[in-house]
């Protein structure tokens, strides 16, 4: 098999699973991604959180770091949905003022100056639908700046799916993360 066929195959493989789980395709990049699911007692349904970002240490523009990422909650039943919702964060070990976003407004976070390495996590976002859909998704990237503050192998992203369906009273949820 060629290296184009083998590539090819690759991708279609990696396709089928995320289309599976609900998440979607950004890219071929190599990526992490995790599925979680959470049986709604009473014979309900199920909510799935999916998280999805490309792996490594991002890709460099100019002087930032950058990971995509994309994120959902998806209900499976046959119950009416009330509201359902995905919200997430993400972070890193970052030091001498580095900043880290999820491209959203409100989102970024700075680490104060200094030579030690800082944890910094994201202030979460969430995106919900109370129109009856049974998904809520959202697709973006993970910015760090300046590029070079950023400690290797630290960044995660984290999802949190919630359901609230009109048969119960309750919101049930379950977090996924890469």
């Amino acid at each position: 098999m060629t290296t184009y066929k083998a590539f090819a195959l690759k991708a279609a493989v990696a396709a089928s699973v995320l289309a599976l789980t609900g998440v979607g395709v950004i890219s071929p990049a190599a990526a992490t991604s995790q599925a979680k699911s959470y049986t709604i007692p009473g014979s309900q349904g199920t909510i799935t959180s999916n998280t999805w970002r490309t792996t490594g240490n991002g890709s460099i523009s100019g002087n930032t770091r950058q990971w995509d990422y994309q994120v959902s909650a998806v209900y499976s039943g046959s119950k009416t949905v009330q509201r359902i919702r995905t919200t997430w964060w993400s972070g890193a070990s970052l030091r001498t003022s580095a900043s880290i976003s999820v491209s959203v407004g409100g989102s970024e976070v700075s680490v104060s100056a200094g030579s030690d390495w800082q944890h910094a996590t994201t202030n979460p976002k969430y995106w919900e639908n109370t129109n009856g859909s049974k998904t809520s998704s959202w697709r973006s990237n993970i910015v760090v700046a300046p590029q070079q503050y950023y400690l290797s192998g630290t960044i995660f992203m984290a999802n949190t799916a919630l359901v609230k369906l009109s048969s119960d009273t309750r919101t049930f949820q379950i977090t996924a993360s890469a």
